[in-house]
């Protein structure tokens, strides 16, 4: 705005020089004034014909807690402009809360370039990113134009995940409980399943050979069976949200995090269980790999939690299930494995106290 003004008055300026002086010169500076402002909104118009754009919200934190809005935007023309500019609006599905985060860069003529905003203190939820329109500046920035955008993006924003040390052994990680998943790596006994064909080896047994296979193929080919894996170990999720305050929400859900990822780097699956306050009954999701935990985030959100005996109710609700460790983590903060304490974690030290944490299952 003050180029502008800057430039309306420059103009002014050799008009009142041209007449003041009967100057030529500054008369072709008045003339040159009047006629560049239709140059570059032609040159504007041109450029935001062809501008292309992408929005982008991260959602995974960084390390330091905050998190990216981006707007992508390719120049595909030969016009140069000074300054872009545009508005992100962030809003909260579920607390409606809303944040602006203004975006301003600048994009060279056939230039890719990316807008950029560090944005913190967003809590785990859908969150909608919607950018309605964009304005662009002439190589000068004097003159500008608005170009409707009107993309929008769903992102959910998981909680932060630090280190921890947590030591899954061999038993709770392949106890054979019933499964309806196989190890990819590890070799069993159940004949349902087969893990991969070869030829035969000398040594191998003759009751794993695939007489069919090895009749069709006129070789003996052996079948290898999988080892079938059950969620051996529990995390009873025992809280009520809408009792708690921003600031335990946060810290709660950063634990689940962060013990949940742990446990699957160690190949051990897991359930999540949590009381459906509506239903009046226990529901569970079984962790197994990434895709079932970032499943269970978006199932979450829709679910009203509360508490109960979570052992009793859960042998009640899944009578013969078995599991070899069980972690109960409540409204409080507490931190329960297998009845023994393990720690109390407050909101502002999270990460100092999940690095201390040493949790065997």
């Amino acid at each position: 705005m003050r180029n502008l003004l800057f430039y309306v008055f420059a103009g002014v300026g050799a008009c009142y020089m041209a007449i003041l002086y009967n100057s030529k010169g500054f008369f072709v500076l008045f003339v040159a004034a009047v006629l560049l402002p239709p140059f570059f909104l032609c040159m504007l118009w041109q450029v935001r014909r062809r501008l292309e754009y992408k929005l982008l919200v991260s959602s995974d934190p960084e390390e330091t807690g905050t998190y990216r809005v981006c707007l992508e935007i390719y120049n595909n023309s030969i016009f140069y402009l000074a300054e872009a500019r545009t508005k992100v609006v962030l809003r909260n599905d579920k607390s409606n809360r809303k944040i602006k985060v203004k975006l301003v860069g600048k994009a060279g003529a056939g230039e890719r370039v990316t807008l950029e905003k560090i944005v913190g203190d967003l809590e785990f939820g859908l969150w909608q990113a919607q950018c309605r329109s964009f304005i662009c500046y002439d190589c000068l920035g004097i003159f500008r134009l608005r170009k409707k955008v009107g993309q929008q993006v769903q992102v959910m924003i998981l909680p932060a995940c630090y280190e921890t040390n947590i030591k899954a052994g061999l038993k709770t990680k392949l106890f054979l409980s019933d499964g309806e998943w196989y190890h990819p790596q590890i070799g069993g006994d159940d004949p349902g399943e087969i893990l991969k064909l070869r030829e035969y080896q000398m040594g191998d047994r003759m009751n794993q050979i695939h007489w069919k296979l090895s009749a069709r193929n006129d070789t003996l080919i052996v079948a290898e069976m999988s080892m079938p894996i059950g969620c051996n170990v529990v995390i009873f999720l025992d809280v009520r949200m809408d009792t708690m305050n921003k600031k335990d929400c946060k810290a709660y859900w950063e634990v689940v995090h962060t013990i949940s990822l742990e446990l699957l780097e160690q190949e051990c699956c897991h359930f999540l269980v949590w009381y459906e306050e509506q239903e009046q009954k226990l529901r569970r999701k079984g962790i197994r790999e990434l895709e079932d935990l970032a499943d269970f985030w978006g199932e979450i959100l829709r679910h009203r939690m509360g508490r109960c005996v979570f052992k009793e109710v859960y042998q009640r609700e899944f009578p013969g299930e078995a599991y070899v460790s069980h972690i109960w983590w409540n409204q409080e903060l507490e931190l329960y494995c297998n009845d023994e304490f393990q720690a109390k974690i407050e909101p502002e030290g999270v990460k100092e106290r999940l690095l201390e944490l040493e949790l065997k299952v």
